[in-house]
């Protein structure tokens, strides 16, 4: 049986940034109007990936700082717990990976509303602008089971694969082929209201001066009332995650 690093490992993540940049270079498109910007944008962290859309409108000078927001961002993305492994049975010709002790998938979609404050603007196109923001916001988690596809023998002693809800405390690991389909048991999910926090820097550039490319480094924390029942094992889980994250963006219009 193979062990595959998960996203922990600093190669997979560093595999994960240069493939999603390239992605997103290729695509790029990107256009604003004024200081209220649009824009789309996919990101990273150590809990695992996001795809955002944000609309904000940046304050000049540190004189407008007050409680009223400058715009909103809604994201949504999955959550992995830092003890995921995977593996790959090698017994079964063509199997697939999946987790051990992983019974279920976490994913979360996050509105919340940004505070922001022009550091540096960008006064042409071979400059960089340079942005603070932060902001509260709530996430709501969904969680759903995962199943197997296991190896059965039947009363005649014919083999077949079939999959079912995984349970590590009777599914051993020489019987399972891989992970079966990723919305198989999603209408088994539950919800689970939180709330989160996030800020960061925003770095802009562009070749023109009213395109808006952006690259966020910033820092994440979601809580939640009870622990996400991502791994078997509830000892393990937990209720509140925090990460870095990083984030590439591209303007939609004003």
């Amino acid at each position: 049986m193979w062990v595959i690093p998960m996203p922990g490992s600093s190669y997979l993540c560093t595999m994960r940034l240069v493939i999603l940049f390239l992605l997103l270079c290729s695509c790029a498109c990107s256009w604003a109007q004024s200081d209220t910007r649009s824009s789309l944008g996919a990101g990273i962290s150590r809990f695992g990936i996001s795809a955002s859309f944000r609309k904000d409108h940046f304050f000049h000078d540190y004189s407008h700082l007050s409680l009223k927001p400058s715009g909103f961002y809604v994201d949504a993305g999955n959550i992995q717990h830092p003890r995921e492994v995977a593996v790959v049975n090698t017994v079964f010709q063509n199997a697939s990976t999946y987790k051990v002790d992983k019974t279920h998938f976490a994913w979360t979609f996050r509105p919340g509303l940004i505070y922001s404050v022009v550091m540096s603007e960008r006064a042409d196109r071979r400059a960089v602008g340079v942005n603070v923001t932060s902001g509260p916001g709530i996430s709501l988690a969904y969680t759903w089971p995962v199943y197997v596809t296991i190896l059965q023998v039947d009363p005649m002693g014919n083999e077949y694969f079939t999959d079912v809800r995984y349970n590590p405390d009777i599914h051993q690991s020489t019987e399972i082929a891989g992970r079966a389909g990723f919305s198989e048991g999603f209408s088994q999910g539950k919800f689970t209201p939180g709330l989160t926090w996030q800020g960061g820097i925003d770095f802009q550039w562009a070749n023109y001066r009213n395109d808006v490319n952006t690259l966020t480094l910033g820092a994440r924390v979601e809580a939640f009332p009870r622990k996400l029942p991502i791994l078997h094992n509830s000892a393990l889980n937990k209720s509140v995650f925090s990460a870095f994250y990083i984030n590439f963006a591209f303007g939609l219009g004003g």
